[in-house]
Parts: C-alpha cells; sequence; structure tokens
C-alpha cells in the first residue's frame, strides 16, 4: 500500500513541478538505453562503480549556504547515475558544495550532500554528491506530508 501510495504521490509532484533544464543540442540521447538496470560506467575508475540511471526525479534544498535563498518547493532535476557512496545529477538552477538536497525516485530517496557543480548550459547544471543516507519509500521523502495532500495547490 505505501509503495502505490509513494508512486502516485511522487508522479502527482513531478507532473506539478516546472520542468526548466535545457540539456545541451549534444545530450539529445541522454534517456537513450535506461532501464531498470542502469547501464555500468565501465571506465569509472572510483572506488564505488556507478549506475547510470537517467530519469526524472525531484529534489528538495534542505541545507543551503548562507548567500542563496532556497524554497521548500521541489526541483525537478534529471538524475545521472547513483553508487554506493554518491550520485550525480543535473538542475536547473546551480546548487553549491556543501549544500544538502533530498532527493525521490520512484524506489528510494537520499540525502546528498553537493560536492560539485559545474554549468553545461544556460538551464543546465551537471552535480555532484556524497551520499548521507538511503531510505525507502516513505511520506518522509515529500517532508512529511501525508500522501493525500502532498501535491501542492495549484
Amino acid at each position: 500500500m505505501l509503495d502505490s501510495s509513494y508512486s502516485e504521490c511522487l508522479n502527482q509532484w513531478i507532473h506539478s513541478v516546472a520542468w526548466e533544464i535545457e540539456l545541451p543540442s549534444e545530450w539529445s540521447d541522454y534517456f537513450d538505453g535506461n532501464g531498470e538496470t542502469g547501464v555500468v560506467i565501465a571506465e569509472d575508475e572510483r572506488s564505488n562503480q556507478r549506475v547510470g540511471i537517467r530519469r526524472r526525479a525531484l529534489l528538495w534544498p534542505e541545507l543551503h549556504l548562507p548567500f542563496v535563498e532556497r524554497g521548500d518547493v521541489p526541483v525537478g532535476i534529471y538524475t545521472r547515475d547513483f553508487s554506493r557512496s554518491g550520485a550525480g545529477f543535473l538542475s536547473p538552477i546551480e546548487f553549491y558544495p556543501e549544500e544538502e538536497v533530498r532527493i525521490v525516485v520512484p524506489h528510494f530517496w537520499v540525502r546528498v550532500r553537493v560536492t560539485r557543480a559545474r554549468r553545461v548550459g544556460e538551464t543546465c547544471y551537471e552535480t555532484g554528491a556524497v551520499l548521507m543516507q538511503k531510505f525507502e519509500p516513505s511520506a518522509d521523502a515529500f517532508g512529511g506530508n501525508v500522501f493525500a495532500e502532498a501535491v501542492r495547490p495549484a
């Protein structure tokens, strides 16, 4: 029951947020080959191998820097990859190292700390983050809102 409510709530949120990411034209195939198992990135020399999972997701800012104003409205993002210790994503706005965010995807949600960001387009920032916590689907993913009230009013 919870998984069904979680999925429904996530879909409602995904359809209610503004999608402002503009991928660079050379990334027109960004979502190609995406599947449940993802694609292992063979040339990666990191200690924890990454799995490519490219899909729409939601991000809520949780801890921001003093010079940055962040609201509590979710941001529509595209995930890039996940590993046991980190995550990569594309965002329409820039996040800075040391900011902490919550990322919600269909089968789990995570809290991460941004470690790097680079601009790849007018409204496209590639961001890397270190994993702080990983959670099973729950209402807490949406800020503790009850599933029925999770979608903000129009």
